[in-house]
């Protein structure tokens, strides 16, 4: 029996979670998860024939839907409905949810993906990430950087992670980053976030640690705060030990700008800025794109 190494471990998640990005829609969302919303909650319900309604759930049973919208009550058939989920923007402001809650420039927030929700991001053009929500409260992701790959020495990274909420406008999560060249495992981090507010306006604090032990312990930062239907403004700010045992310095650098939201897509673009070299180079562009599935 072949020996699971990291390096296959990685090609195997790799593949399962491309399969993902060509599964028909009606495929990965499966049955329509009705147990997970309560009446009072403010929910978006996409119908089998592409409608959309937003608002308050007031009523539910094995056969109806009941929900408050701006122009009225309506009721919907639950043999009808193809997707719901719950939400929480504000839809006398926005025509949207925000699609990437789940995570600022690179890091994440401890918001969760839902299930059989997903996205495939693109950084700086070469490097490429695909995330999975196997639950409402799991999911994994993973990429490749393209330029490596094309010389035969991959640089990756595999992403689970977990989120809850535990209070209103509350979550905490946490995962493990593993990353390395080819069948190498350099990386091995684990970490923990907080992260207080609502989609559209939150900061998240999270702690990382090395598999090792030693080497200090990162700390990253993060906020947005949507101005428009379209326009949020991004942070992302990390602090990070330099020295091994017994060498408590550190370094900065942070990525700031803006995300252009539409309902499936978000696109970054920022600048990188390192205080140590800002005088040498005051900032480097950051520039991403996200798709939703």
């Amino acid at each position: 029996m072949e020996a699971i190494t990291i390096n296959s471990l990685f090609r195997n998640t790799i593949k399962g979670l491309l399969i993902f990005l060509i599964l028909p829609v009606n495929l990965v969302l499966g049955q329509v998860p009705i147990e997970d919303v309560a009446q009072g909650e403010t929910v978006t319900i996409q119908m089998e024939n592409g409608e959309e309604f937003n608002g308050e759930l007031i009523n539910k049973d094995e056969n109806e839907l009941s929900l408050k919208t701006e122009n009225g009550q309506v009721n919907l058939l639950v043999s009808k409905v193809k997707k719901i989920k719950k939400v929480d923007y504000d839809f006398s402001k926005f025509r949207f949810e925000n699609p990437n809650k789940t995570r600022y420039f690179f890091a994440p927030s401890a918001v969760p993906l839902g299930k059989g929700e997903g996205y495939y991001q693109n950084v700086l053009l070469t490097a490429n990430s695909v995330n999975y929500g196997i639950t409402k409260n799991i999911s994994i992701g993973g990429g490749i950087e393209f330029i490596s790959t094309v010389l035969g020495e991959p640089i990756w990274f595999l992403n689970p992670k977990a989120g809850f909420p535990i209070a209103k406008n509350l979550h905490v999560g946490g995962g493990v980053l593993l990353a390395g060249i080819g069948g190498n495992g350099g990386l091995g981090l684990t970490y923990g976030v907080v992260t207080y507010g609502t989609s559209d306006t939150n900061v998240s604090v999270g702690l990382g640690r090395n598999f090792k032990g030693g080497g200090g312990t990162p700390i990253v930062i993060s906020g947005t705060a949507r101005l428009s239907n379209n326009i949020s403004l991004l942070t992302e700010n990390y602090i990070l030990p330099l020295g091994f045992e017994g060498d408590r310095s550190r370094g900065t650098f942070g990525i700031h700008g803006i995300r252009i939201l539409a309902k499936k897509n978000t696109f970054d673009i920022g600048a990188m800025v390192i205080p140590e070299l800002i005088n040498f180079i005051p900032a480097l562009p950051y520039v991403g794109f996200t798709r939703h599935f």
